[in-house]
């Protein structure tokens, strides 16, 4: 049984694993903790806080109680749990790890449902919280998804909001993770897409060094080259020429000290344009060179990167800055010295890195934890989560945003602020909500600083458009016009276009708005009378919605149905004079088996009134063959002439029949061993199987027809189970059905041997054996298994038959069911002859003190 907890207002159960895995668990937090001199008590307080950690608040199929210390019972153990200064350090270290404040904890615990104050025995530094309940204790810090009280972390599905460190998002409600922090997601992309160049051409720029390979090239008086490489020295060996010292140089530099060197050695070279001889070097394989990143990136290690890549190339192999690191102070060092600190912002924005430096081995990338963060949402090209720097304005994080839309309100935003430390005067400041006039930041005659952890909200305007009327309706151009002064109704109807044909003139409507908000409707008649002026023609107002209707908008939506042979039947929108020639045309016409010589249609009478039996009138309409539209349609049957072509009303309801038995081709397949093989078009539609194995030659000598299998795809029927030697013999037995499309009949050879299958040690075929029985096969199969249900055997024959106690045919299968785990037999009456017997015994107990 599980084991009970005696609370103070319930009993909780604790369900255990093994003595083995909790000294296994028990062990591994002594030497993750570095506890390995623990007195008793210390060590009781841990095997209570491993059995803490498995209370769970539904009993569940128990393992036996760990072992706990000598001399110390389970009482002491949870006692120790409760008030053990020793376990509320533990549990103080591990609330600490998360990063969690205590006010954010607090916070947490209240929306969790739980009191404020739960865990402030654990966080208080000196003396004693409130008495706390165990199991609510150890919920509350489940819920939290702080570290266990075992060392393990809690399992919080990767949220880094709950448990484990806070991300530089998701522990600030201020800078929600609803929002990306910029530049965060140009690391998640290939690695390899941000490699430097191995091989050139490089720019003048780039500063040679030991490793690299260059190609010189003489043209003109003298034609060579020669493939050069920088030792690791820094010095180049030129032929006839001695070695030149390359290291540092850009390749520019390289060129000016050629000049002088090559000059030496070829008269012809010389810093005229028209010299007879020149040169040219260049980089063939740019060096691979060895730096270190690390810190606030996703890999840190050290990296082999091209020569001709820089800081982002680094950044982009070590996986990228993470969520902590800061894209505005990269720092490269060089052994002791700084050498740079790189924005990242420089080039995320503008593209470019103003304060680049040129990589070399040894040199050392750092990313360290992200300067203030602050969150721009609503009306900004690129709302997100940006780094600022030392004196950053809103009018910083504005122009680092994108700028405003077009939609931004500049009037006002808002700016939720979490206040510094030393500003929190009294319990309940520490946030503060700002409004800022966004014109004035703009026009830079106020600068409103930007502290971490700010929220700025820029709002979208609102309101209705001003000066402006609309139209909407039966006019050629309906939408949104200006209010021109004195603006009248047809003023606006000229504007969008004038009326429509369709516009409906009895009634117009127009909608204005009044300063409370409020609508009026005024309904103005637009028919003129034949008057050259418009009978009313009121004065508009800003705002005002006025609306044309049509005629159409009151015409229902008229319908006719037509089924039957036709080649795409359903329901088509009626139009005025539309006749039955008409509707067969609009459903792409007629089947091929389309009877031709009349239509049927249901009509709703236009009087429907009186019995429900006589609101449709039904009669038929003689068609002929002119409503055969293909010129190349094959079909040629007798048609009627001269047909009338029926006009048709709303809500008509058309039938086009078929031809009386029209059938298209009906085909049978027949495989195995039968002369010929193969599809079969049905002869008659009472065709039978005894005459299409006689249409494919009859069975060969090698056929089986006892194990005969015919199956009936129509109305998914399936295989169905028949004595093909008896059809062979007698045409009029019973099993020789009446051919139907999809038919399928497979005649195989002779099978000698039988399947055994079901709960038997080795399903297996089995021999055919003349006379044996269903035990003889089950036998054979290594005989049946403790749960097969053996009396309740069967064979299905080679024809598909199921029978019980019949001897297997030669291709039959024996299948032995397993019993049912529910049936128990006898044991099912039990309960019945129990109550049998109270009932007996009652009455006799009964009978006797009645007798007394």
């Amino acid at each position: 049984m599980p084991y009970p907890l005696d609370l103070p207002s319930l009993t909780v159960h604790y369900v255990l694993p093994n003595s083995t895995v909790l000294a296994a668990y028990f062990r591994f937090v002594r030497e993750e903790f570095r506890l390995h001199n623990m007195s008793r008590k210390l060590e009781a307080v841990f095997w209570a806080a491993l059995i803490g950690s498995f209370l769970v608040t539904a009993p569940a199929a128990a393992q036996p109680l760990p072992q706990l210390p000598p001399g110390v019972t389970t009482e002491d153990a949870i006692r120790l749990f409760r008030t053990s200064p020793e376990f509320r350090d533990f549990v103080r270290m591990q609330l600490l790890s998360t990063g969690l404040t205590p006010a954010q904890m607090r916070n947490q615990l209240v929306a969790a449902g739980y009191p404020a104050n739960l865990l402030d025995t654990f966080l208080a530094a000196e003396g004693l919280g409130p008495q706390q309940n165990d199991e609510e204790l150890l919920s509350a810090m489940s819920a939290l998804g702080v570290r266990s009280v075992t060392g393990q972390p809690a399992n919080t599905g990767g949220d880094p909001s709950v448990g484990g460190a806070p991300s530089a998002l998701a522990a600030r409600d201020a800078v929600p993770a609803t929002l990306p922090l910029f530049g965060l997601d140009v690391f998640q992309g290939d690695p390899a897409a941000f490699e430097g160049l191995l091989a050139g051409p490089v720019d003048g720029s780039y500063r040679l060094g030991a490793g690299d390979q260059l190609v010189l090239i003489l043209t003109g008086a003298v034609e060579i080259s020669h493939e050069l490489e920088v030792t690791r020295q820094g010095f180049i060996v030129i032929p006839r020429v001695g070695r030149v010292f390359v290291n540092s140089l850009t390749l520019d530099q390289l060129r000016q000290v050629l000049f002088d060197r090559l000059g030496e050695r070829y008269s012809g070279i010389t810093r005229s344009l028209d010299a007879p001889t020149k040169f040219d070097i260049v980089v063939a394989q740019v060096r691979a060179q060895t730096v270190r990143v690390v810190g606030e990136v996703a890999k840190p290690g050290t990296y082999q990167i091209s020569a001709a890549g820089g800081v982002m190339s680094a950044l982009y192999r070590a996986g990228g800055i993470t969520e902590r690191g800061s894209f505005r102070a990269v720092q490269v060092k060089r052994g002791t010295e700084l050498l740079a600190e790189i924005d990242v912002y420089d080039y995320l924005l503008r593209g470019v890195i103003e304060s680049s430096v040129a990589l070399q081995s040894g040199d050392l990338i750092f990313v360290p934890i992200h300067g203030p963060l602050v969150k721009i949402a609503g009306e900004v090209a690129r709302p997100a989560v940006y780094e600022l720097l030392p004196g950053a304005t809103l009018g910083t994080l504005i122009r680092l945003a994108g700028g405003l839309t077009p939609y931004a309100t500049i009037e006002t935003a808002s700016i939720d602020r979490v206040l510094p430390p030393e500003e929190r005067t009294e319990a309940g400041s520490a946030r503060r909500v700002l409004t800022v006039n966004l014109r004035n930041e703009l026009d830079s005659t106020t600068y409103t600083p930007m502290l971490p952890a700010d929220s700025v909200t820029i709002f979208p305007i609102r309101g209705p458009r001003r000066n402006s009327v609309t139209i909407a309706g039966g006019v050629w151009q309906p939408g949104t016009y200006q209010l021109e002064p004195n603006m009248r109704l047809w003023d606006l109807i000229r504007a969008g276009g004038g009326l429509k044909p369709d516009a409906y003139e009895g009634r117009a409507q127009v909608r204005r708005l009044h300063p409370d908000s409020t609508r009026h409707l005024m309904g103005v008649v637009l028919s003129s009378t034949g008057n050259p002026i418009p009978r009313e023609d009121p004065l508009l107002q800003e705002s005002d919605e006025v609306t044309i209707f049509t005629r159409t908008d009151f015409r229902p939506r008229r319908y006719i149905t037509i089924q039957g042979a036709v080649r795409s039947p359903g329901t088509i929108e009626f139009t005025d004079s539309m006749t039955l020639r008409d509707a067969i045309l609009l459903v792409r016409g007629l089947s091929d088996d389309a009877y031709l010589l009349e239509a049927e249609i249901s009509r709703v009478r236009p009087d429907a009134s009186g019995p429900a039996d006589s609101m449709v009138t039904i009669f038929k309409v003689p068609m002929d063959s002119s409503y055969i539209f293909d010129a190349s349609s094959y079909v040629t049957r007798p048609v009627a002439t001269s047909a009338p072509d029926e006009l048709l009303y709303p809500y008509d309801n058309i039938y086009i029949r078929r031809i009386p038995g029209w059938e298209g081709v009906r085909q049978v397949t027949i495989s195995g061993e039968v002369r010929f093989p193969g599809t079969y078009t049905i002869a008659t539609p009472g065709e039978r199987l005894s005459s299409l194995i006689e249409r494919a030659g009859g069975v060969t000598p090698t056929a089986y027809p006892e194990a005969v299998q015919f199956v009936r795809r129509q109305d998914g029927i399936g295989r169905i189970a028949l004595d093909l030697p008896e059809v062979l013999q007698r045409p009029d037995h019973h099993d020789n059905l009446v051919l139907a499309p999809g038919d399928s009949i497979h005649v195989p050879r002779f099978i000698p041997t039988v399947r055994v299958e079901g709960a038997v040690n080795l399903p297996t075929s089995v021999t055919y054996v003349p006379g044996a029985g269903i035990g003889y096969y089950i036998g054979a199969a290594g005989g049946a298994t403790h749960q097969a249900d053996k009396g309740k055997a069967f064979v299905q024959q080679p024809n598909g038959l199921v029978a019980v106690g019949t001897q297997p045919q030669p291709g039959a299968i024996v299948i032995v069911p397993q019993k049912d785990p529910n049936d128990r037999g006898v044991l099912q009456l039990l309960p019945f002859f129990v109550t049998i017997v109270q009932v007996f015994a009652t009455t006799a107990t009964l009978v006797i003190a009645l007798s007394r």
